[in-house]
């Protein structure tokens, strides 16, 4: 068998060799890690603590990854996926693997990324908060349809895996799969339709087409039950104030926004956002004077806010996280408190980085105070986590 070498000397099998690999645990990303001949290996689809016989797929550098071709000794923690089309469907890649240590491993992969970007940063780690529903929570989807196939993109493909349910949807959504199916073949379209249907705030099912001009509705918290205790804890650790200013960046629609507004009557609340559907959704239940929504990007206003010391932050910010600068100007400005609430753990952790960098060469005294994460999206490798970072008196 033919082999190359990698920088570190180790042989690294050519495509489409097969080796015996034993799973260690699971990356961001969904995939198993294993080692083989000082090479980091990542297979989908494999389950912590056990022994597979793998297909090379791909071979760089410094990695490899690979596909299941047997189980050889299947994982504790493996189980069969409740959802039929599980195996083929890119919607959930991690649900043969037990909700139990699902988040076991979101726990653990969150507070080695933090540690891996941060490693003398001292912080109190609380442990994972379950969420209320493993399947049925999700009130947001996007189906696809063509040529009479309605159902979800297909693992690593744009083939249509068929189905008419989705088991980490609510069935409030599932329920209406076969009138979305109809109403989009009256359409009559030959090329791909991107679908978005969700649960809105007046409790009913509304779908429609995403389109390079309508991206859709825009960002909003995909499970409600889970999003209500990632709320309360969001406003318990914010603390009691009195803060002059509250500042809710990436605010969305205000899923923060206003029931900070409710918590802190006496401050001045202001919204950011640069979604223009979710601002003017916001916009059009802001019934008091001491409200401001922003329609701008996080850095953009930062270059002009006045955020001061008796103020309070809580930011939201996509996968990619916030920009350097967004994060230097907020060590510049010493907030009494910041509530940093993440849905990728490597950007918290490198915004973490760019934050603490910061206070240090300013001299000024933060603290990461407490870390949770939120299982958010069970069977997905997706966590959420909310940080307190405060001054350190």
């Amino acid at each position: 068998m033919s082999a190359k070498s990698n920088q570190r000397g180790a042989k690294a099998p050519l495509l489409g060799s097969k080796i015996k690999l034993n799973i260690e645990k699971l990356a961001i990303g969904g995939a198993g890690v294993a080692r083989h001949e000082g090479m980091v290996v990542f297979v989908p689809q494999a389950a912590p603590n056990e022994e597979i016989l793998a297909e090379i797929t791909l071979v760089k550098k410094n990695f490899m990854e690979a596909r299941v071709v047997e189980v050889l000794s299947a994982s504790p923690h493996r189980r069969e996926p409740p959802c039929p089309v599980a195996h083929t469907c890119g919607g959930c890649n991690w649900q043969h693997i037990t909700e139990e240590e699902q988040r076991r491993q979101k726990h653990t992969l969150v507070l080695e990324t933090i540690k891996k970007f941060n490693r003398d940063l001292e912080f109190n780690y609380l442990p994972i908060q379950p969420s209320p529903r493993v399947l049925r929570y999700r009130n947001r989807i996007q189906p696809k349809f063509k040529n009479g196939r309605f159902g979800f993109f297909a693992r690593n493909s744009h083939q249509i895996v068929e189905t008419m349910d989705c088991l980490i949807t609510e069935e409030t959504l599932t329920d209406k799969f076969a009138e979305v199916k109809a109403w989009a073949e009256k359409k009559n379209a030959k090329d791909l339709q991107r679908l978005e249907m969700y649960i809105a705030e007046e409790g009913d099912v509304r779908y429609g087409l995403i389109t390079d001009e309508d991206d859709g509705i825009g960002f909003s918290q995909v499970n409600r039950f889970q999003n209500e205790d990632l709320l309360r804890t969001a406003l318990d650790w914010a603390g009691d104030g009195p803060y002059k200013k509250v500042y809710d960046l990436y605010a969305g629609a205000g899923n923060f926004t206003f029931p900070l507004a409710a918590k802190y009557a006496s401050s001045e609340i202001i919204g950011v956002e640069l979604n223009p559907k979710l601002v003017e959704r916001a916009r059009s239940k802001i019934t008091d004077k001491r409200m401001t929504y922003f329609m701008s990007d996080v850095e953009t206003y930062m270059r002009r806010a006045s955020i001061g010391k008796d103020d309070l932050v809580v930011l939201d910010p996509p996968r990619a996280g916030a920009s350097e600068y967004t994060m230097q100007t907020l060590a510049a400005a010493q907030p009494r408190k910041i509530i940093y609430i993440s849905c990728h753990p490597v950007s918290l952790a490198r915004d973490l980085n760019w934050f603490f960098a910061q206070t240090q060469k300013m001299g000024i005294k933060y603290k990461l105070d407490r870390v949770q994460t939120f299982e958010m999206f069970p069977q997905t490798d997706h966590v959420e986590t909310i940080a307190e970072l405060r001054v350190d008196s």
